[in-house]
Order: structure tokens, then sequence, then C-alpha cells
């Protein structure tokens, strides 16, 4: 019975996070001009990285990202597509076209490795989204995705239940690339007041300062987290994955994919991520108060997150759930 419990009851989490910077900077002129950015703290490629600069909206500045690529605004996002250094110079330029201030710096964008496709397969309740997030391609170009041998595309897809079939197909540096992916459907119940239960009682504990090593409130009070429906996509794919599969890990049994991709392939550029999941508790109360008693899931809990998404998910007739997903984020600058 003791083995029993254990096993019916889990917790696993995990957290990610990305790393930013800034580039030097002169002015021929005293003008308020710093740049920084954000990028994934692995830097590999294909590595999206957002530029940022911090000067009076009258200026305009011009980026040269040093592969070739050229863009202007305040707040830019360019994808780096092979391994390499870069040199990124950012001008500003005032009303009549003159250069008043230049930053410059480098960007090393690290291999990783072969290239290969690697589809995410968002799984909901009847309905499926497909995404090339896993993928590692040195060169820019859409994918290609079947579902059951009919193009579809990023849109959510309605599936019944049984098993199904995805592939994605890519065109990388070194040719054609294909990955496929073999999924179940089945009916799954989920509840919105658990849900919402989870929310208020994760921020309930924030703004009571709730102390992960003491496992008490009166610690420094936190903002709220706000609800993303991007971040709701990926954690209703990590509880409806574990539901329908049968494995509790952040990394998928459906896809591979791990929880940074989930957050990437439901569409959000986020610069710190982490995840929390549980198995087997039957109320928000008492899977929120495994996870703050916990030390790692609590710090996702009270970590330095702006967003959040929760998932709960049960498989009627099924046993070892329900299972339950928080997904926290802090969206890159420039991201709604």
């Amino acid at each position: 019975m003791t083995h029993r419990g254990r096993w019916r009851k889990r917790l696993a989490l995990l957290a990610t996070m990305l790393g930013t910077g800034g580039l030097g900077s002169c002015a021929a002129q005293p003008v308020q001009f710093q740049v920084g950015f954000t990028l994934r703290e692995d830097r590999r490629a294909p590595l999206a990285v957002t530029f940022t600069a911090r000067a009076p909206a009258e200026y305009r500045v011009m980026w040269d990202f040093g592969d070739g690529g050229t863009e202007s605004g305040h707040s830019v996002t360019h994808t780096y597509y092979r391994p390499g250094t870069y040199r990124v110079q950012a001008q500003l330029l005032d009303a009549r076209g003159q250069v008043r201030s230049t930053a410059s710096g480098t960007i090393e964008v690290r291999s990783a490795g072969a290239e290969r496709a690697g589809l995410v397969v968002l799984l909901g309740r009847g309905e499926v989204r497909l995404s090339a997030a896993g993928s590692v391609v040195y060169r820019p170009g859409e994918p290609d995705f079947t579902l059951d041998g009919r193009a579809v595309g990023t849109s959510p897809l309605p599936v019944a239940p049984g098993e199904h079939r995805a592939v994605l197909h890519l065109i990388g540096a070194s040719g054609p690339l294909a990955d496929s992916v073999r999924f179940q459907m089945a009916p799954l119940e989920g509840s919105a007041p658990f849900e919402t239960e989870v929310l208020r009682l994760t921020n309930r504990a924030r703004e009571r300062g709730w102390n992960c090593e003491t496992g008490r409130e009166g610690g420094p009070a936190l903002p709220p987290l706000t609800r993303d429906p991007r971040l709701e996509v990926a954690a209703l794919a990590q509880s409806a994955g574990m539901a329908l599969h049968g494995y509790f890990d952040h990394n998928s049994a459906v896809d591979g994919s791990t929880p940074a991709q989930r957050v990437e392939a439901a569409g959000l550029r986020a610069v710190a991520s982490g995840e929390n999941i549980a198995s087997g508790q039957h109320t928000p109360q008492e899977v929120m108060q495994a996870w703050l008693r916990s030390p790692g899931h609590c710090r996702n809990i009270m970590g330095d997150y702006t967003r959040i998404g929760v998932a709960y998910v049960n498989r009627p007739g099924h046993s070892g759930g329900p299972y339950w997903t928080q997904v926290f984020a802090t969206p890159a600058e420039g991201q709604p």
C-alpha cells in the first residue's frame, strides 16, 4: 500500500533559464543609448536573439547582425542559423540620418550537432497542434506537416479517438529531413475550477511570501502570475501526454520534447521557463501542498516568472492519474 501511494503521487520539476548580455557603446555626442540582448543559455543554432536598444524615441536604430542580415527598430529578433562568432553593430541615427552613437559586440553561436527534424506534438482534449520546435536546421525554411496522410498546418486540428500519425518534412542545409510521431487520442476529463484554484493558491503563496526552505509564510511578497493561453497549451500537452501514453517525465514519451520546446511550440519565446508535474493528487489543495513542501517545485512557484499555465487531466477508466502540470515563463522582450 505504501509503495502504491508513492507510485501514484509523483512530482517532478524542471527549470530552464536563458542568457542575457550587453554590447559596448561609444557616442559621438552625449545621447542615451544602451543596447542589450537575450538568447537561450545553450546558444545553440538555430539561435533566435532578441536585441533591444534604449534610446530616445525620435532616433532610429539600425542593426547589422554580422551574418549579412540587417534590420531597423528599437527591438528586433534575428535568427542565426549557422554556428560561428558574429560581430553585431547597432547605430543610432537622428532625424537627418546622421550617426549619433554606435554599439558593437560579438555573439557566439554554438553547433547543435547534426541537422535533424524534431516534430513536437501538442496534445489536447480532442485536438492536436504540430510544431517543428524540436528541429535543428541550419537554414531558413518552412516546415511541411501531414496528419494521417493529409497536409495540415500549425493550427489546432480536431482528432478522433484512436491512433494517429503525424509527419514533419524540412529542407536543411544538408538536404531533406523528416520526423514522424505516432500518438493516441482518447476522451480526457478536465476541470476549469481546479485549474483556477491552483492559480489562486499559487498566487496566494507568492503574495504571502512562502519560504521554500522553512515551509512557512512570511518571506518577501512576490507579484502574482498571469495566466497565458500559450502556456495553457503547453501545460495541457504535458498532462494529456502523460494521461494518454502512461509516462511520468518532463521529457515527453510521445515525441521526446522538453518543457522548453513545448513552450516554444505553443508560440511563446521565453527568457526563462520552468515546469512542475504531479500525478495522483485529487484536489488543488492536495497538489499545491505537495509542490510547496518540495523545495525544488516550490522554487518554481516562487520563481522570478511573470506568466503561468495550468492543466488538470484525468483519463476515465485508467489508473495513474489525475495528472497536473504547471508551466512558468517570462516572455522575451518584445513578446506580448
